[in-house]
Parts: structure tokens; C-alpha cells; sequence
């Protein structure tokens, strides 16, 4: 077996680097080292999230004392709202919701516009108000799937919006399938939902998925997307959502035959899509496994590309950290380690070297 003590040694700088992110005692952490503007450091619940992924899959969460622990779910859990117009119970960063609320001139002319095409010319443009609601159900489905992982749960259950499998499916069905990545997303929060907050639905949730499934790239969509990477990275939301549903991909051979024929750009989400996609499906098939260990072999390359070896992490794209969270620009992009890029390479590394064969105790891979 070929020798990744590079790859071990890169994932342990990784905790030097997520320790020197943290604001406080209260577990609050920075996006960057450099280069943020000033929301990056008033946003406070999803880069907590991040910090906590990555402390639980590098091992660092069992060094923690039990009060520590404590008070970082009660951190987590004091995002939730009661009663808000966003939802119910729902995790809100105020941070969050104060950029969307700010608007200018300009803005205010493009979203009457995307409102006057979605009525009359039959379009689908996310509004403002839309983004925002996204955004929020993104980090409470990110809250909720931490607190999870870590044997938590949310203070608060989350209400059924949809009061009944017809309402939830007729959403479903509404949403814009030609662009999977995003509406994957949507479904799979609801997954996280309907298994954590113990609503009956998840029958609905499987059939639609059902339906949906493309017999020859293995995805899921209704429109066949233009581009490769959405095909791949609406696979792999979906795939998310099924995996909380512990269902099966429906046709693994077809979608490990798609990747294996694509090739993804080297970037955070689409390289470590793509290998969670190659996981997921070799855990159920021998098909091609050869040829997917190789191209696992390939990937660690790519992700090595994103390592900054003066920050000790990794950067979302190759020289140039992530910018934007949900939609709200937070840094200049500098050529740095940031935290989002960093959880996606650890959590790709360690996908990677566990369909290797490589024993990553005591690392853990993470339920998205």
C-alpha cells in the first residue's frame, strides 16, 4: 500500500490552523485569518458550525472537557428563534439577516425586475426575500446535522411547514430541477428534518426521489443540466439526503461511469462533491473500484494544490480563499487558508483515504 504519512501530516497542521481561527471561549470563529470585511466577523453561527465539524473529524472534539462541549451545543443552540417570519424554531444569525435587509438602489431595480420576469415571462428567479430564506433553512439544516453529529440535538423541534406529504411534494416538484445543485440542497435539508425532528414524511421523500433519479447519468434532475459539474454536484446533495434516509443510490454503476468520464474543476465544493459521490456509490459496488482508487489518488493531488503552507490549511480555490457565505461577501479573496475551504479538503482527504483502504483513526468522516 502506497505511504500518505504526507497527507496525515497535512491533516494534523490542519488542527493548528483551526485552533488559531478561534475568537473565544464561547466558540466562535473567524472565516480567515486576513482579508475579511466586517461581516465576516460579525457572522457567527456557520463558521461555529465549521469549527465544529472540523474539530470532530480531526479528533479534537474528545480532547475537549465535557463542560466544553456543553457550551459549545448551548452556543449552537442559542441561534434558535422561537418565532420568527423566516420559521419557526428555525436557527438565525442576525448578522445574516441584516446584510440581506440592507439594500441599495440598484438592488432594489433588480429584484423588481427578476419579479416582473417570474410573473410574466414564466422565470424563476430567486428573489431577495427567496436568497434570504435559503440561506437560513442552509444554516439550520447545518446546525442541526452538527449538533447531530456530535450525540446533540436542537433545544427546539422544528415545526412541519408543509403540514402533510401533498404540500411538501408539490414544493419539491416546483423547485427549478434543471439546476440540481441547488434545489438537491433544498431536499436534502428536508431529509435532515424529517429524521431529526421526527416528522412521517420520509415515504414521500424517497418516492420523489424515485421519480426523479436519471437512469443514464444516475443523477437526479428533470432537466438534463448543461454542465457536467451540476449533474455531479446535484447528485451529491441528493445523495445527502438519501444517506439520512438510509436509502440506497438508485443507480450507483451509471453515476460512478459519469464521474469517472468528468472530470471536476479544482475548487472546494466540486472536487470534494465529486469524491463524496465516488464514496457513496463504491460503498455499494465493485464497479470499476480500480479505476476509482486511482482517481481518488488523483484527487489528493488536487486537494494538496488548495494547501497554504504558511497558514497550515486550505483555501477554497487555488490561490484565493472563499468569498462568499450564502450569498454574503465576507473577504477580499486573498491568496489564504480559510475555514470553509478548509473543512471541504479535510473532509475530501479523508473520503479519499478511506476508499484507499487507509485506516484514518482517529479521524472521522462527517454526515453532511
Amino acid at each position: 500500500m502506497k505511504d500518505y504519512s504526507d497527507v496525515f501530516d497535512l491533516l494534523e497542521n490542519t488542527k493548528v490552523f483551526t485552533k488559531s481561527l478561534k475568537r473565544s471561549e464561547n466558540f466562535e470563529f473567524n472565516p480567515l485569518k486576513k482579508g475579511y470585511f466586517d461581516v465576516g466577523e460579525k457572522l457567527s453561527l456557520g463558521f461555529s458550525t465549521y469549527g465544529m465539524k472540523l474539530y470532530y473529524m480531526l479528533g479534537m472534539w474528545d480532547d475537549l472537557q465535557r463542560k466544553q462541549q456543553e457550551t459549545w451545543i448551548k452556543y449552537i443552540n442559542s441561534f434558535q428563534v422561537s418565532n420568527s417570519s423566516h420559521g419557526n424554531n428555525f436557527f438565525i444569525d442576525s448578522a445574516l439577516v441584516d446584510w440581506y435587509s440592507k439594500t441599495n438602489i440598484n438592488e432594489t431595480a433588480r429584484n423588481i425586475i427578476k419579479f416582473i420576469l417570474n410573473k410574466f415571462a414564466k422565470t424563476s428567479y430567486d428573489l431577495k426575500s427567496t436568497k434570504l430564506d435559503k440561506a437560513i433553512n442552509a444554516d439550520t439544516k447545518q446546525a442541526i446535522s452538527t449538533l447531530y453529529e456530535v450525540g446533540a440535538k436542537n433545544l427546539l423541534v422544528i415545526p412541519d411547514k408543509f403540514n402533510g406529504e401533498k404540500n411538501l411534494l408539490n414544493y419539491l416538484d416546483n423547485l427549478d430541477w434543471s439546476k440540481p445543485w441547488s434545489s438537491g440542497a433544498q431536499y436534502s435539508s428536508f431529509c435532515v428534518y424529517s429524521i431529526s425532528q421526527g416528522y412521517q414524511n420520509q415515504e414521500a421523500l424517497i418516492k420523489f426521489a424515485d421519480n426523479l433519479v436519471d437512469k443514464n447519468t444516475g443523477s437526479y434532475f428533470k432537466v438534463t443540466p448543461k454542465e457536467p459539474r451540476e449533474i455531479i454536484n446535484g447528485a451529491m446533495k441528493v445523495i445527502t439526503g438519501l444517506d439520512w434516509l438510509k436509502e440506497k443510490i438508485h443507480y450507483p454503476e451509471q453515476l460512478i461511469d459519469f464521474c469517472l468520464n468528468n472530470v471536476p474543476v479544482n475548487e472546494g465544493c466540486d472536487i470534494v462533491d465529486y469524491i463524496y459521490v465516488l464514496y457513496k456509490c463504491s460503498e455499494e459496488t465493485d464497479h470499476r473500484k480500480n479505476e476509482i482508487q486511482l482517481t481518488m489518488i488523483k484527487a489528493i493531488e488536487q486537494i494538496k494544490l488548495l494547501y497554504v503552507p504558511e497558514d497550515k490549511g486550505f483555501s477554497y480555490f487555488e490561490n484565493k480563499s472563499q468569498t462568499h457565505y450564502y450569498g454574503v461577501p465576507f473577504s477580499k479573496g486573498l491568496p489564504t487558508a480559510d475555514l470553509h475551504g478548509t473543512i471541504l479538503c479535510v473532509w475530501g482527504l479523508l473520503m479519499a483515504l478511506k476508499t484507499l483502504n487507509c485506516d484514518i483513526k482517529p479521524y472521522r468522516i462527517i454526515k453532511p
